[in-house]
Protein backbone atom coordinates (compact mmCIF):
# COMPACT_ATOMS: atom_id res chain seq x y z
CA UNK A 1 0.00 0.00 0.00
CA UNK A 2 1.68 3.11 -0.80
CA UNK A 3 1.00 6.23 1.06
CA UNK A 4 0.11 8.98 -0.64
CA UNK A 5 -0.35 13.00 0.94
CA UNK A 6 -2.42 15.58 -0.43
CA UNK A 7 -1.65 19.70 0.54
CA UNK A 8 -3.88 22.50 -0.09
CA UNK A 9 -1.87 24.21 2.94
CA UNK A 10 -3.39 27.99 3.63
CA UNK A 11 -3.24 30.98 6.45
CA UNK A 12 -5.91 30.22 9.31
CA UNK A 13 -7.41 33.30 10.19
CA UNK A 14 -8.85 34.83 13.42
CA UNK A 15 -12.98 36.08 13.14
CA UNK A 16 -14.56 37.27 15.87
CA UNK A 17 -11.41 36.22 18.35
CA UNK A 18 -12.18 32.38 16.71
CA UNK A 19 -9.85 30.44 14.43
CA UNK A 20 -10.89 29.69 11.13
CA UNK A 21 -9.57 27.19 8.76
CA UNK A 22 -9.77 27.06 5.30
CA UNK A 23 -11.39 23.15 4.17
CA UNK A 24 -9.02 21.70 1.65
CA UNK A 25 -11.63 21.54 -1.01
CA UNK A 26 -9.41 20.90 -4.59
CA UNK A 27 -7.60 18.52 -2.62
CA UNK A 28 -10.37 16.95 -1.54
CA UNK A 29 -11.76 16.77 -5.14
CA UNK A 30 -9.20 14.74 -6.86
CA UNK A 31 -9.23 12.14 -3.66
CA UNK A 32 -13.14 12.03 -3.22
CA UNK A 33 -12.89 11.23 -7.02
CA UNK A 34 -9.95 9.03 -7.83
CA UNK A 35 -11.05 6.58 -5.10
CA UNK A 36 -14.13 5.86 -7.00
CA UNK A 37 -12.28 3.22 -8.56
CA UNK A 38 -11.18 0.14 -6.30
CA UNK A 39 -7.77 -0.56 -8.43
CA UNK A 40 -6.54 2.56 -6.28
CA UNK A 41 -8.26 2.29 -3.08
CA UNK A 42 -6.33 -1.30 -3.22
CA UNK A 43 -3.27 0.61 -3.71
CA UNK A 44 -2.97 4.04 -1.81
CA UNK A 45 -3.52 5.22 1.23
CA UNK A 46 -4.52 8.82 1.76
CA UNK A 47 -2.48 9.36 5.12
CA UNK A 48 -3.35 13.32 5.34
CA UNK A 49 -5.27 16.26 3.96
CA UNK A 50 -2.54 18.78 4.90
CA UNK A 51 -4.46 22.27 4.72
CA UNK A 52 -2.63 24.49 7.47
CA UNK A 53 0.94 26.19 6.75
CA UNK A 54 3.04 24.78 9.58
CA UNK A 55 6.96 24.99 9.91
CA UNK A 56 7.97 22.63 7.27
CA UNK A 57 10.03 20.79 9.63
CA UNK A 58 6.46 20.28 11.54
CA UNK A 59 5.51 18.52 8.50
CA UNK A 60 8.55 16.33 7.43
CA UNK A 61 8.69 14.50 10.59
CA UNK A 62 4.76 13.93 10.31
CA UNK A 63 5.10 11.77 6.71
CA UNK A 64 5.77 8.28 6.74
CA UNK A 65 7.61 7.00 3.77
CA UNK A 66 5.03 9.05 1.25
CA UNK A 67 5.26 7.18 -2.40
CA UNK A 68 3.11 11.00 -3.36
CA UNK A 69 2.93 14.22 -2.44
CA UNK A 70 0.17 16.33 -4.62
CA UNK A 71 0.62 20.28 -4.11
CA UNK A 72 -2.51 22.16 -5.11
CA UNK A 73 -1.02 26.01 -5.13
CA UNK A 74 -2.61 29.26 -5.81
CA UNK A 75 -0.84 32.71 -4.90
CA UNK A 76 -1.63 32.41 -1.55
CA UNK A 77 0.55 29.49 -1.15
CA UNK A 78 2.78 28.46 -4.30
CA UNK A 79 6.17 29.35 -2.42
CA UNK A 80 5.79 27.73 0.19
CA UNK A 81 4.23 24.61 -1.66
CA UNK A 82 8.11 25.14 -3.87
CA UNK A 83 10.16 25.19 -0.80
CA UNK A 84 8.20 22.05 0.82
CA UNK A 85 8.45 20.09 -2.03
CA UNK A 86 12.09 20.71 -2.41
CA UNK A 87 12.50 19.36 0.96
CA UNK A 88 10.40 16.11 0.72
CA UNK A 89 12.33 15.23 -2.10
CA UNK A 90 15.58 15.37 -0.23
CA UNK A 91 14.29 13.28 2.84
CA UNK A 92 12.39 10.72 -0.63
CA UNK A 93 14.05 10.80 -3.31
CA UNK A 94 11.76 8.15 -4.39
CA UNK A 95 8.73 10.44 -3.65
CA UNK A 96 6.42 11.55 -6.54
CA UNK A 97 6.17 15.10 -6.77
CA UNK A 98 2.91 16.33 -8.13
CA UNK A 99 1.89 20.04 -9.00
CA UNK A 100 -1.46 21.59 -9.79
CA UNK A 101 -4.01 24.05 -9.01
CA UNK A 102 -4.48 27.62 -10.85
CA UNK A 103 -0.77 28.68 -10.29
CA UNK A 104 0.70 25.22 -11.93
CA UNK A 105 2.10 25.87 -15.37
CA UNK A 106 4.74 24.00 -17.73
CA UNK A 107 7.06 26.59 -16.01
CA UNK A 108 7.13 24.32 -12.84
CA UNK A 109 8.21 21.43 -14.75
CA UNK A 110 11.72 23.10 -14.47
CA UNK A 111 12.19 22.34 -10.94
CA UNK A 112 14.15 18.90 -10.87
CA UNK A 113 11.94 17.92 -7.87
CA UNK A 114 8.80 18.55 -8.92
CA UNK A 115 8.01 15.00 -11.60
CA UNK A 116 4.34 16.23 -13.05
CA UNK A 117 2.57 19.12 -13.72
CA UNK A 118 -1.49 19.03 -14.11
CA UNK A 119 -2.91 21.61 -16.09
CA UNK A 120 -6.86 22.73 -15.53
CA UNK A 121 -9.31 20.56 -13.98
CA UNK A 122 -7.03 17.94 -11.94
CA UNK A 123 -9.53 15.36 -11.09
CA UNK A 124 -9.23 13.04 -14.40
CA UNK A 125 -5.40 13.40 -14.91
CA UNK A 126 -4.56 12.97 -11.01
CA UNK A 127 -6.47 9.48 -11.40
CA UNK A 128 -4.61 8.54 -14.94
CA UNK A 129 -1.14 9.49 -12.85
CA UNK A 130 -2.26 7.29 -9.75
CA UNK A 131 -3.20 4.61 -12.33
CA UNK A 132 0.21 4.93 -14.29
CA UNK A 133 2.27 4.15 -11.01
CA UNK A 134 -0.28 1.20 -10.33
CA UNK A 135 1.11 -0.22 -14.01
CA UNK A 136 4.28 0.21 -13.09
CA UNK A 137 4.74 2.79 -15.92
CA UNK A 138 6.26 5.93 -16.19
CA UNK A 139 3.91 9.27 -15.44
CA UNK A 140 4.28 12.34 -17.68
CA UNK A 141 5.96 15.68 -17.11
CA UNK A 142 2.40 17.75 -17.66
CA UNK A 143 -0.66 16.67 -17.75
CA UNK A 144 -2.20 18.75 -20.37
CA UNK A 145 -5.80 20.49 -20.00
CA UNK A 146 -8.83 18.29 -19.35
CA UNK A 147 -12.58 18.67 -18.60
CA UNK A 148 -14.63 16.97 -16.78
CA UNK A 149 -17.93 16.17 -19.26
CA UNK A 150 -20.03 15.47 -16.45
CA UNK A 151 -20.43 16.78 -13.15
CA UNK A 152 -22.01 13.61 -11.66
CA UNK A 153 -19.21 13.12 -9.41
CA UNK A 154 -18.80 12.35 -5.97
CA UNK A 155 -18.54 15.15 -3.36
CA UNK A 156 -15.51 15.22 -0.87
CA UNK A 157 -17.56 16.91 1.62
CA UNK A 158 -20.30 13.94 1.24
CA UNK A 159 -18.52 10.82 1.03
CA UNK A 160 -16.36 11.83 4.39
CA UNK A 161 -12.95 13.01 3.15
CA UNK A 162 -12.68 16.14 5.17
CA UNK A 163 -14.41 13.91 8.19
CA UNK A 164 -10.98 12.94 10.02
CA UNK A 165 -9.70 16.88 10.06
CA UNK A 166 -12.67 18.26 11.00
CA UNK A 167 -12.88 16.09 14.00
CA UNK A 168 -9.17 16.58 15.15
CA UNK A 169 -9.92 20.04 15.52
CA UNK A 170 -13.18 20.48 17.49
CA UNK A 171 -12.90 24.01 18.08
CA UNK A 172 -11.77 25.20 14.73
CA UNK A 173 -14.37 27.13 12.53
CA UNK A 174 -14.50 26.32 9.23
CA UNK A 175 -14.58 28.25 5.45
CA UNK A 176 -15.79 26.35 3.09
CA UNK A 177 -15.37 26.33 -0.83
CA UNK A 178 -18.86 26.01 -2.88
CA UNK A 179 -19.17 24.34 -6.41
CA UNK A 180 -22.40 24.34 -8.40
CA UNK A 181 -20.78 24.79 -11.61
CA UNK A 182 -17.83 24.82 -13.73
CA UNK A 183 -16.52 27.05 -16.28
CA UNK A 184 -17.00 30.56 -17.71
CA UNK A 185 -18.32 31.65 -20.85
CA UNK A 186 -15.89 34.48 -21.27
CA UNK A 187 -12.24 35.02 -22.10
CA UNK A 188 -10.87 37.59 -20.03
CA UNK A 189 -7.76 38.08 -20.29
CA UNK A 190 -6.23 39.12 -16.79
CA UNK A 191 -8.21 35.83 -15.98
CA UNK A 192 -7.17 32.59 -15.79
CA UNK A 193 -10.58 31.38 -15.30
CA UNK A 194 -11.77 31.75 -18.91
CA UNK A 195 -10.39 31.28 -22.26
CA UNK A 196 -11.84 28.60 -24.52
CA UNK A 197 -10.96 25.36 -22.45
CA UNK A 198 -13.61 26.77 -20.04
CA UNK A 199 -15.92 28.04 -22.27
CA UNK A 200 -18.76 25.48 -21.84
CA UNK A 201 -20.43 25.79 -18.35
CA UNK A 202 -21.02 22.28 -16.84
CA UNK A 203 -23.62 22.31 -13.36
CA UNK A 204 -23.30 20.20 -10.62
CA UNK A 205 -26.68 18.39 -9.70
CA UNK A 206 -28.95 19.90 -7.17
CA UNK A 207 -28.80 17.08 -4.70
CA UNK A 208 -25.24 17.15 -4.58
CA UNK A 209 -25.81 21.10 -3.35
CA UNK A 210 -28.43 20.14 -0.99
CA UNK A 211 -26.16 17.36 0.55
CA UNK A 212 -23.26 19.76 0.85
CA UNK A 213 -25.36 22.40 2.53
CA UNK A 214 -26.09 20.07 4.77
CA UNK A 215 -23.06 18.73 6.03
CA UNK A 216 -21.77 22.67 6.37
CA UNK A 217 -24.19 23.03 8.72
CA UNK A 218 -23.24 20.52 10.56
CA UNK A 219 -19.99 20.75 10.75
CA UNK A 220 -18.86 24.53 12.01
CA UNK A 221 -18.50 26.23 8.54
CA UNK A 222 -19.22 29.64 9.04
CA UNK A 223 -17.76 31.00 6.00
CA UNK A 224 -18.75 29.65 2.27
CA UNK A 225 -17.09 31.21 -0.56
CA UNK A 226 -18.81 30.23 -3.86
CA UNK A 227 -16.68 29.30 -6.85
CA UNK A 228 -18.90 29.91 -9.32
CA UNK A 229 -17.77 32.32 -12.09
CA UNK A 230 -20.87 33.80 -12.75
CA UNK A 231 -23.90 32.83 -10.24
CA UNK A 232 -27.00 34.43 -11.44
CA UNK A 233 -26.20 32.90 -14.93
CA UNK A 234 -28.71 30.02 -14.60
CA UNK A 235 -31.72 32.08 -13.52
CA UNK A 236 -34.35 29.75 -12.06
CA UNK A 237 -31.81 27.00 -10.67
CA UNK A 238 -29.51 29.84 -9.07
CA UNK A 239 -32.16 31.04 -7.24
CA UNK A 240 -33.33 27.93 -6.09
CA UNK A 241 -29.26 27.47 -4.57
CA UNK A 242 -29.97 30.51 -3.26
CA UNK A 243 -33.02 29.68 -1.01
CA UNK A 244 -31.02 26.20 -0.28
CA UNK A 245 -28.26 28.14 1.19
CA UNK A 246 -30.21 30.45 3.05
CA UNK A 247 -32.13 27.97 4.49
CA UNK A 248 -29.17 25.93 6.25
CA UNK A 249 -27.83 29.02 6.77
CA UNK A 250 -30.46 30.11 9.24
CA UNK A 251 -30.19 26.58 11.22
CA UNK A 252 -26.51 26.74 11.47
CA UNK A 253 -23.20 28.38 12.02
CA UNK A 254 -23.44 30.37 8.85
CA UNK A 255 -22.46 34.16 8.88
CA UNK A 256 -21.08 34.49 4.96
CA UNK A 257 -21.79 33.57 1.88
CA UNK A 258 -19.44 35.14 -1.06
CA UNK A 259 -21.06 34.91 -4.27
CA UNK A 260 -19.33 36.04 -7.79
CA UNK A 261 -22.14 37.32 -9.58
CA UNK A 262 -22.89 36.93 -13.20
CA UNK A 263 -20.66 39.63 -15.24
CA UNK A 264 -23.38 40.59 -16.90
CA UNK A 265 -25.68 41.55 -14.09
CA UNK A 266 -29.50 41.49 -13.93
CA UNK A 267 -32.51 41.91 -12.14
CA UNK A 268 -31.36 38.09 -11.03
CA UNK A 269 -28.93 38.80 -9.14
CA UNK A 270 -31.13 41.33 -6.86
CA UNK A 271 -32.88 38.74 -6.15
CA UNK A 272 -30.65 36.10 -5.20
CA UNK A 273 -29.33 39.00 -2.79
CA UNK A 274 -32.43 39.66 -1.19
CA UNK A 275 -32.92 36.13 -0.34
CA UNK A 276 -29.52 35.89 0.99
CA UNK A 277 -30.20 39.21 3.55
CA UNK A 278 -27.68 39.16 5.53
CA UNK A 279 -25.43 36.78 4.61
CA UNK A 280 -24.65 38.91 1.44
CA UNK A 281 -21.44 41.28 1.28
CA UNK A 282 -23.85 43.10 -1.80
CA UNK A 283 -23.96 42.81 -5.71
CA UNK A 284 -20.66 43.21 -7.41
CA UNK A 285 -20.92 45.28 -10.59
CA UNK A 286 -17.33 43.77 -11.91
CA UNK A 287 -16.38 46.66 -14.82
CA UNK A 288 -12.77 46.11 -14.54
CA UNK A 289 -12.96 49.61 -16.79
CA UNK A 290 -14.65 52.23 -18.09
CA UNK A 291 -12.35 52.52 -21.00
CA UNK A 292 -13.40 50.81 -24.09
CA UNK A 293 -10.21 50.52 -25.62
CA UNK A 294 -8.78 48.70 -22.45
CA UNK A 295 -12.47 46.53 -22.70
CA UNK A 296 -11.52 46.06 -25.73
CA UNK A 297 -7.72 44.62 -25.19
CA UNK A 298 -8.96 42.49 -21.93
CA UNK A 299 -12.02 40.89 -24.61
CA UNK A 300 -14.71 42.50 -22.38
CA UNK A 301 -15.87 44.88 -24.97
CA UNK A 302 -17.94 41.70 -26.70
CA UNK A 303 -19.50 41.47 -23.48
CA UNK A 304 -22.63 43.01 -23.23
CA UNK A 305 -22.94 46.08 -21.43
CA UNK A 306 -24.24 47.18 -17.99
CA UNK A 307 -26.59 49.48 -17.71
CA UNK A 308 -24.99 50.66 -14.92
CA UNK A 309 -27.79 53.43 -13.96
CA UNK A 310 -30.50 50.62 -14.20
CA UNK A 311 -28.79 48.37 -12.24
CA UNK A 312 -28.33 50.95 -9.03
CA UNK A 313 -32.14 51.80 -9.62
CA UNK A 314 -32.61 47.99 -9.07
CA UNK A 315 -29.99 47.99 -5.80
CA UNK A 316 -32.92 50.92 -4.39
CA UNK A 317 -35.93 48.91 -5.50
CA UNK A 318 -34.50 45.75 -3.80
CA UNK A 319 -32.54 48.01 -0.86
CA UNK A 320 -29.21 46.03 -2.04
CA UNK A 321 -25.82 47.39 -1.66
CA UNK A 322 -23.68 47.45 -4.23
CA UNK A 323 -19.63 48.00 -5.02
CA UNK A 324 -18.17 48.44 -8.52
CA UNK A 325 -14.41 47.24 -9.21
CA UNK A 326 -12.24 48.77 -10.99
CA UNK A 327 -8.43 47.15 -12.02
CA UNK A 328 -5.59 49.10 -12.65
CA UNK A 329 -2.64 48.28 -14.76
CA UNK A 330 -4.63 46.79 -17.56
CA UNK A 331 -3.58 47.50 -20.91
CA UNK A 332 -4.47 50.40 -23.04
CA UNK A 333 -5.60 52.26 -19.96
CA UNK A 334 -4.19 55.80 -19.63
CA UNK A 335 -3.96 58.36 -16.56
CA UNK A 336 -6.66 60.04 -18.03
CA UNK A 337 -9.07 57.49 -18.88
CA UNK A 338 -8.85 56.09 -15.21
CA UNK A 339 -9.57 59.70 -13.52
CA UNK A 340 -12.21 59.95 -16.31
CA UNK A 341 -13.89 56.28 -15.24
CA UNK A 342 -13.91 57.30 -11.46
CA UNK A 343 -15.90 60.19 -12.10
CA UNK A 344 -17.82 58.46 -14.36
CA UNK A 345 -19.07 55.85 -12.26
CA UNK A 346 -20.08 58.67 -10.04
CA UNK A 347 -21.86 60.51 -12.49
CA UNK A 348 -23.83 57.43 -13.24
CA UNK A 349 -24.91 57.09 -9.68
CA UNK A 350 -22.31 54.74 -8.14
CA UNK A 351 -22.06 56.20 -4.59
CA UNK A 352 -22.25 53.29 -2.60
CA UNK A 353 -19.04 51.33 -2.85
CA UNK A 354 -16.05 51.52 -5.58
CA UNK A 355 -12.93 49.09 -5.14
CA UNK A 356 -9.54 49.56 -7.33
CA UNK A 357 -7.14 46.68 -7.08
CA UNK A 358 -3.90 46.50 -8.76
CA UNK A 359 -3.54 44.18 -11.83
CA UNK A 360 -2.09 41.17 -11.29
CA UNK A 361 -0.76 38.40 -13.64
CA UNK A 362 -1.51 35.03 -12.70
CA UNK A 363 0.16 32.38 -14.21
CA UNK A 364 -2.60 30.76 -17.04
CA UNK A 365 -3.80 33.97 -18.05
CA UNK A 366 -3.92 35.76 -21.47
CA UNK A 367 -2.51 38.48 -20.57
CA UNK A 368 0.95 36.90 -18.24
CA UNK A 369 1.94 35.40 -22.23
CA UNK A 370 5.15 36.81 -23.68
CA UNK A 371 2.74 38.02 -26.58
CA UNK A 372 0.77 40.20 -24.30
CA UNK A 373 3.88 41.25 -22.58
CA UNK A 374 5.59 42.29 -25.51
CA UNK A 375 2.61 44.00 -27.33
CA UNK A 376 1.37 46.38 -24.54
CA UNK A 377 4.99 46.67 -23.16
CA UNK A 378 4.35 45.39 -19.78
CA UNK A 379 6.59 46.12 -16.83
CA UNK A 380 6.04 43.91 -13.27
CA UNK A 381 7.01 44.06 -10.03
CA UNK A 382 7.27 41.22 -7.84
CA UNK A 383 5.59 41.94 -4.42
CA UNK A 384 5.24 40.34 -1.08
CA UNK A 385 2.54 41.01 1.36
CA UNK A 386 -0.45 40.94 -0.88
CA UNK A 387 -2.99 39.59 1.03
CA UNK A 388 -3.26 40.49 4.99
CA UNK A 389 -2.59 36.71 6.34
CA UNK A 390 -1.33 35.69 9.76
CA UNK A 391 2.54 34.71 9.37
CA UNK A 392 4.90 32.63 11.93
CA UNK A 393 8.38 33.23 12.59
CA UNK A 394 9.38 30.10 10.11
CA UNK A 395 7.43 30.82 7.31
CA UNK A 396 7.87 31.31 3.53
CA UNK A 397 7.10 34.74 2.08
CA UNK A 398 4.70 34.50 -0.94
CA UNK A 399 5.60 36.63 -4.02
CA UNK A 400 2.61 37.85 -6.31
CA UNK A 401 3.23 39.52 -9.57
CA UNK A 402 2.10 42.79 -10.43
CA UNK A 403 1.78 45.22 -13.37
CA UNK A 404 3.30 48.14 -12.54
CA UNK A 405 3.66 49.85 -15.92
CA UNK A 406 2.17 49.30 -19.77
CA UNK A 407 2.98 51.87 -23.13
CA UNK A 408 -0.01 53.81 -22.01
CA UNK A 409 0.87 54.32 -18.55
CA UNK A 410 4.30 55.20 -16.55
CA UNK A 411 4.59 53.92 -12.51
CA UNK A 412 4.74 57.28 -11.76
CA UNK A 413 1.11 57.55 -13.48
CA UNK A 414 0.09 54.81 -12.03
CA UNK A 415 0.93 56.29 -8.53
CA UNK A 416 -1.10 59.43 -9.20
CA UNK A 417 -4.42 57.07 -10.36
CA UNK A 418 -4.24 55.01 -7.34
CA UNK A 419 -4.06 58.04 -5.01
CA UNK A 420 -6.81 59.20 -7.10
CA UNK A 421 -8.94 56.44 -6.37
CA UNK A 422 -7.83 56.12 -2.65
CA UNK A 423 -9.24 60.04 -2.30
CA UNK A 424 -12.75 58.77 -4.01
CA UNK A 425 -12.57 55.43 -1.53
CA UNK A 426 -11.93 57.25 1.35
CA UNK A 427 -13.86 60.67 0.98
CA UNK A 428 -16.52 59.72 -1.11
CA UNK A 429 -17.65 56.07 -1.24
CA UNK A 430 -17.01 56.52 2.63
CA UNK A 431 -19.52 59.26 2.99
CA UNK A 432 -17.29 62.03 4.64
CA UNK A 433 -17.62 64.27 1.61
CA UNK A 434 -20.56 62.99 -0.75
CA UNK A 435 -23.64 65.04 0.67
CA UNK A 436 -21.61 67.92 -0.14
CA UNK A 437 -20.53 66.40 -3.47
CA UNK A 438 -23.59 65.51 -4.58
CA UNK A 439 -24.89 69.52 -3.56
CA UNK A 440 -22.20 70.40 -5.85
CA UNK A 441 -23.44 68.51 -8.90
CA UNK A 442 -26.95 68.82 -8.45
CA UNK A 443 -27.71 71.72 -7.13
CA UNK A 444 -24.73 73.43 -8.25
CA UNK A 445 -24.21 71.84 -11.50
CA UNK A 446 -20.31 71.34 -10.75
CA UNK A 447 -19.48 67.66 -12.41
CA UNK A 448 -17.98 65.44 -10.08
CA UNK A 449 -14.68 65.30 -12.32
CA UNK A 450 -14.41 69.36 -11.29
CA UNK A 451 -15.13 69.23 -7.97
CA UNK A 452 -12.77 66.38 -7.07
CA UNK A 453 -9.76 67.29 -9.48
CA UNK A 454 -10.11 70.79 -7.28
CA UNK A 455 -10.48 68.41 -3.87
CA UNK A 456 -7.58 66.53 -5.03
CA UNK A 457 -5.16 69.42 -5.11
CA UNK A 458 -6.62 70.28 -1.51
CA UNK A 459 -6.19 67.74 -0.05
CA UNK A 460 -2.25 68.09 -0.77
CA UNK A 461 -2.56 71.32 0.90
CA UNK A 462 -4.26 70.47 3.63
CA UNK A 463 -2.70 70.88 7.03
CA UNK A 464 -5.21 67.56 8.61
CA UNK A 465 -4.45 65.83 5.45
CA UNK A 466 -1.28 66.59 3.41
CA UNK A 467 0.92 63.92 6.16
CA UNK A 468 -1.14 61.39 5.62
CA UNK A 469 -1.35 61.73 1.94
CA UNK A 470 2.23 61.83 1.74
CA UNK A 471 2.62 58.65 3.85
CA UNK A 472 0.13 56.92 1.86
CA UNK A 473 1.67 57.86 -1.59
CA UNK A 474 5.01 56.82 -0.28
CA UNK A 475 3.88 53.62 0.58
CA UNK A 476 1.76 52.80 -2.90
CA UNK A 477 5.39 54.28 -4.31
CA UNK A 478 7.13 51.70 -2.56
CA UNK A 479 5.03 48.86 -3.44
CA UNK A 480 4.84 49.50 -7.13
CA UNK A 481 8.61 50.25 -7.31
CA UNK A 482 10.51 47.80 -4.97
CA UNK A 483 7.36 45.32 -3.99
CA UNK A 484 7.94 46.37 -0.41
CA UNK A 485 5.84 47.14 2.19
CA UNK A 486 5.88 48.96 5.99
CA UNK A 487 5.48 46.35 8.61
CA UNK A 488 2.68 47.96 9.88
CA UNK A 489 0.37 47.78 6.46
CA UNK A 490 -2.48 46.11 6.30
CA UNK A 491 -1.26 44.13 2.70
CA UNK A 492 -0.94 45.35 -0.77
CA UNK A 493 -4.05 43.96 -2.18
CA UNK A 494 -5.55 47.31 -0.58
CA UNK A 495 -3.64 49.84 0.15
CA UNK A 496 -6.30 51.56 0.71
CA UNK A 497 -7.49 50.00 3.85
CA UNK A 498 -4.48 51.73 5.98
CA UNK A 499 -6.54 54.95 6.05
CA UNK A 500 -10.23 53.39 7.16
CA UNK A 501 -9.33 54.65 11.00
CA UNK A 502 -7.32 57.91 10.36
CA UNK A 503 -10.41 59.08 8.08
CA UNK A 504 -12.99 58.13 10.82
CA UNK A 505 -11.28 59.96 13.24
CA UNK A 506 -10.92 63.39 10.67
CA UNK A 507 -14.36 62.76 9.25
CA UNK A 508 -15.52 65.97 10.36
CA UNK A 509 -12.09 68.21 9.10
CA UNK A 510 -12.82 66.29 5.53
CA UNK A 511 -16.61 67.77 5.60
CA UNK A 512 -15.68 71.24 6.06
CA UNK A 513 -12.65 70.67 3.93
CA UNK A 514 -14.67 69.86 0.96
CA UNK A 515 -17.68 72.66 1.63
CA UNK A 516 -14.22 75.07 1.56
CA UNK A 517 -13.74 73.89 -2.12
CA UNK A 518 -17.17 73.85 -2.83
CA UNK A 519 -17.14 77.39 -1.66
CA UNK A 520 -14.00 78.25 -4.14
CA UNK A 521 -16.49 77.10 -6.98
CA UNK A 522 -19.81 78.74 -6.31
CA UNK A 523 -21.27 80.63 -4.48
CA UNK A 524 -24.58 78.83 -4.07
CA UNK A 525 -24.58 77.36 -0.88
CA UNK A 526 -26.19 77.12 2.40
CA UNK A 527 -25.31 77.31 5.85
CA UNK A 528 -26.97 73.81 7.23
CA UNK A 529 -25.06 71.98 4.51
CA UNK A 530 -22.11 70.85 6.56
CA UNK A 531 -25.01 69.73 9.48
CA UNK A 532 -26.78 67.51 6.21
CA UNK A 533 -23.20 66.27 5.81
CA UNK A 534 -22.20 65.60 9.29
CA UNK A 535 -25.86 63.21 9.73
CA UNK A 536 -24.70 61.02 7.33
CA UNK A 537 -21.33 60.42 8.25
CA UNK A 538 -21.35 57.51 10.91
CA UNK A 539 -20.30 58.54 14.35
CA UNK A 540 -20.56 56.23 17.11
CA UNK A 541 -20.99 59.23 19.88
CA UNK A 542 -23.90 60.45 17.78
CA UNK A 543 -27.60 60.11 19.13
CA UNK A 544 -29.79 58.83 16.30
CA UNK A 545 -31.94 59.81 14.09
CA UNK A 546 -31.37 63.07 13.70
CA UNK A 547 -33.45 65.39 11.62
CA UNK A 548 -32.69 68.67 9.40
CA UNK A 549 -34.76 70.54 7.40
CA UNK A 550 -32.96 71.65 4.35
CA UNK A 551 -34.69 74.18 1.21
CA UNK A 552 -33.33 71.75 -1.18
CA UNK A 553 -33.25 68.14 -2.14
CA UNK A 554 -29.14 66.42 -2.88
CA UNK A 555 -30.31 63.64 -4.51
CA UNK A 556 -32.81 65.46 -7.10
CA UNK A 557 -31.65 68.65 -7.23
CA UNK A 558 -34.58 70.67 -6.71
CA UNK A 559 -34.62 73.39 -4.51
CA UNK A 560 -37.67 72.79 -2.27
CA UNK A 561 -37.92 72.09 1.56
CA UNK A 562 -37.21 68.84 2.35
CA UNK A 563 -37.14 67.03 5.92
CA UNK A 564 -34.08 64.65 6.41
CA UNK A 565 -34.07 61.47 8.94
CA UNK A 566 -30.78 59.81 9.99
CA UNK A 567 -30.54 56.88 11.43
CA UNK A 568 -27.33 54.63 11.72
CA UNK A 569 -26.80 51.40 10.27
CA UNK A 570 -24.01 49.98 12.61
CA UNK A 571 -24.65 47.63 15.38
CA UNK A 572 -22.18 47.69 18.19
CA UNK A 573 -19.07 48.96 17.97
CA UNK A 574 -17.08 50.56 14.88
CA UNK A 575 -14.74 47.64 13.88
CA UNK A 576 -14.42 45.92 10.44
CA UNK A 577 -14.78 49.50 8.57
CA UNK A 578 -14.10 47.19 5.31
CA UNK A 579 -17.11 44.93 5.80
CA UNK A 580 -19.21 47.60 6.66
CA UNK A 581 -18.49 49.58 3.36
CA UNK A 582 -19.11 46.74 1.38
CA UNK A 583 -22.61 46.51 3.16
CA UNK A 584 -23.02 50.05 2.86
CA UNK A 585 -23.77 50.14 6.39
CA UNK A 586 -20.47 52.87 7.09
CA UNK A 587 -22.69 55.59 5.90
CA UNK A 588 -26.03 56.41 7.66
CA UNK A 589 -29.15 55.79 6.46
CA UNK A 590 -30.70 59.36 5.21
CA UNK A 591 -34.48 59.41 4.67
CA UNK A 592 -36.11 62.43 2.85
CA UNK A 593 -39.67 63.59 3.60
Amino acid sequence: MYNVYLFQPQYSVEFRKETNYWLPYSAGCLWSYASQFSEITENFDLKELIFKRDPHQAVLDRLDNPKLCGFSCYTWNEYYCIELAKKIKQHWPDCIIVFGGPQAGERMSGYDFIDSVVLSEGELAFTELLKTIIAGETIKSVYPRSRLKDLDIPSPYITGVFDKIVNEHPDAIWAMTLETNRGCPYACTFCDWGGLTYSKVAKFKLGRIIDEMSWAAKNRVAYIFNADANFGIFKERDLEIAKIIRQAADNSRIETVNLQYAKNSTETVFEIARIMGPLSRGVTFSMQSMHDLTLDAIKRKNMETNNISYLLELSRKYDISTYSELILGLPEETKESWITGLNQLLELGQHQAIDAWLCQLFTNSELATEESRRKYEISTVMVKDYMSLGKNDEDIPESIEIINSTNTMTTEEMIDCYMYSWMIIQFHTMGYTQIIAKYARNIAGIAYRTFYDEFFDAVQQDPVFKDHYTAMRFTVKNYLYYGLLGKDSAGGHALHAGSYKFMYEHKHQAARLALSVLQTLTSDVTTDLLDLQNSFTVDANATYPISLQTNYNVETGSKTPTNYTATSRVEGKLEDFYALRRQGRIKNLLVTS
